[in-house]
C-alpha cells in the first residue's frame, strides 16, 4: 500500500525508478536511477557534450546533478541492494534497511599503504612509462596472437593492459591473457568492468589475480552491452560503478599486504573531453580520494584540450607525482578508424580525420600520434598508453622504439 502511494507521488514528481533506497536528498532531487546504467556516483566516461552515452539525445542525468550541487569528494554511495528494489523507500528509511546504501559512506584513506608493482615504482619516481593495450581473445586459441604480440614488444613496454569482454563481446578472462604477458617478463594492467559482476564476484576475481602475483588493476564502469535495449529500467542497471570498485579494493589494501605480500596498484579511467570539464575533473578527484593511484584517459586526439584539463586537475597539487597516462590511438586502418569514431566518450579531432583522408595515411597517422604524444608529455603526462587501431606491427614497433627518446626531448623542452 505504502509502495503504491509512493509510486503515485514520486513517479510524476521525480520520474522515480523504485530502487527502494532513495538518495534524492543527496542529488538535488534529480533521480540518478534515470541513468540507464543506474550509476550512483557520477557520470560515466562515455559522456560527451553533457549527453548520455547510452541514449545520446538525452542529457546525462549526472551532469545535471553535478552542475547543481556541491560534490563531496570523500564519500561514496555503495551499490544498491537488489532486495530493496520495488519496495517502499519510506518504510526502508524508517526501519533502517536502506541505511548503508542510502547514505554516502566515507572513503578510506589508505594512501600510506604503498603499491608494490614495478609500474607503481617507476611512476612515483617520475619515469616516463609506456603501456600497450591487448584485448583478450575470444577463445584459448587466440592466445597465440597475444604470444606473438608479446614476442615483438616485451622489451619496449612497462606494462600491458589486458581487457576482457571489450565492447560487451564475450572473451577469455583478462587474467588468462595477463598470464601470457607475465611469461614475457612484463607486468599486466588487468581491467575489470563494473557491469560484469556483483561486488562479491568482483572481489573474488581480484583476489584470484593477486594470489598468483598480479599487481596492477584498472577499474572501469564499462560500456553498454551491444545486445541490450537502450532503455532505463532495473534490468539494465550495472551491479557496480568504477568508484564503488575502487572503494571496495582500496579498503582491503592492508589485508592484501598482510595476506599476500602484494598491494594492488589501483587505476581508473578519465575523460578530458567530457563536458562540463569541471565535472570530469571532480569525478577523477572522487576516484583519487576513494583510492585510485593512477589514471588512463580516453583516447586523446587533441593535446591542447588535454593540457587545459590536466592543468585544472593539477591545480593546487603541482608538487604531487604525475600519475595520469593519456591514451594515444595508433590508427592504421580505415575500418578501425570507423570503430574509433563510434567508441563511447571518444572525441575525434579534425586533425586526425584529415590524416585519414590521405590515400597513403599510415605513416602520416604515426607522425600524428607522435605529435599528440609529445604534446601531452610537454603538459605533464606520466607516460603514454598506446591503443592499436589497425596499425601494422612494424609501425607499432617504430612508435615504441622512438617514443621514450621523444618524451625525454619533450620533457626537457618543457622544463619538466
Amino acid at each position: 500500500m505504502i509502495f503504491e502511494i509512493e509510486k503515485l507521488i514520486k513517479g510524476p514528481l521525480f520520474n522515480c525508478q523504485n530502487c527502494g533506497q532513495c538518495i534524492l536528498t543527496h542529488t538535488r532531487l534529480i533521480c540518478p536511477m534515470n541513468c540507464p546504467k543506474g550509476l550512483r556516483n557520477g557520470p560515466c566516461g562515455g559522456t560527451l557534450d553533457g549527453k548520455c552515452e547510452v541514449i545520446p539525445d538525452r542529457d546525462c542525468v549526472w551532469m545535471r546533478i553535478d552542475t547543481r550541487r556541491g560534490i563531496d569528494s570523500k564519500t561514496v554511495h555503495l551499490p544498491p541492494d537488489k532486495e530493496l528494489f520495488d519496495t517502499a523507500s519510506y518504510v526502508n528509511f524508517f526501519t533502517g534497511r536502506d541505511r548503508e546504501t542510502r547514505l554516502p559512506q566515507p572513503v578510506v584513506d589508505n594512501g600510506h599503504v604503498a603499491a608494490t608493482s614495478r609500474l607503481a615504482e617507476k611512476m612515483y619516481r617520475g619515469e616516463f612509462v609506456v603501456t600497450l593495450e591487448i584485448a583478450s581473445p575470444r577463445t584459448k586459441s587466440g592466445l597465440d596472437r597475444v604470444e606473438r604480440t608479446m614476442s615483438r614488444v616485451a622489451g619496449q613496454v612497462d606494462a600491458v593492459n589486458t581487457t576482457t569482454n571489450a565492447g560487451g563481446v564475450p572473451s577469455l578472462s583478462s587474467i588468462e591473457t595477463a598470464e601470457v604477458v607475465r611469461n614475457h617478463g612484463v607486468e599486466s594492467v588487468i581491467q575489470f568492468c563494473g557491469r560484469d559482476q556483483t561486488e562479491e564476484q568482483f572481489l573474488d576475481e581480484v583476489d584470484q589475480a593477486v594470489s598468483i602475483g598480479h599487481q596492477n588493476f584498472l577499474f572501469l564502469t564499462g560500456d553498454w552491452l551491444p545486445d541490450t535495449a537502450r532503455a532505463v529500467n532495473q534490468e539494465t542497471w550495472f551491479p557496480m560503478d568504477s568508484l564503488q570498485m575502487i572503494h571496495a579494493v582500496n579498503r582491503q589494501l592492508p589485508q592484501y599486504r598482510d595476506r599476500r605480500g602484494i598491494v594492488p596498484f589501483i587505476g581508473c579511467a578519465s575523460n578530458p573531453f567530457s563536458t562540463p570539464m569541471e565535472v570530469s575533473v571532480q569525478r577523477l578527484h572522487n576516484k583519487r580520494h576513494a583510492g585510485a593511484r593512477f589514471s588512463q584517459t580516453q583516447a586523446i586526439t587533441n593535446a591542447e584540450t588535454y593540457a587545459r584539463w590536466y592543468g585544472e586537475l593539477r591545480r593546487g597539487r603541482e608538487q604531487e607525482p604525475r600519475l595520469t597516462i593519456p591514451s594515444v590511438p595508433l590508427v592504421g586502418s580505415r575500418r578501425a578508424f570507423e570503430i574509433l569514431c563510434r567508441l563511447p566518450g571518444v572525441y575525434v579531432d579534425p586533425s586526425l580525420r584529415k590524416v585519414m583522408e590521405l590515400s597513403d595515411f599510415q605513416r602520416p597517422a604515426l607522425d600524428w600520434a607522435f605529435e599528440i604524444s609529445e604534446g601531452v608529455t610537454r603538459n605533464g603526462a606520466a607516460g603514454v598508453h598506446a591503443m592499436n587501431f589497425g596499425m601494422p606491427p612494424d609501425l607499432i614497433r617504430a612508435f615504441l622504439d622512438e617514443i621514450r627518446d621523444r618524451a625525454i626531448t619533450a620533457r626537457t623542452g618543457a622544463g619538466l
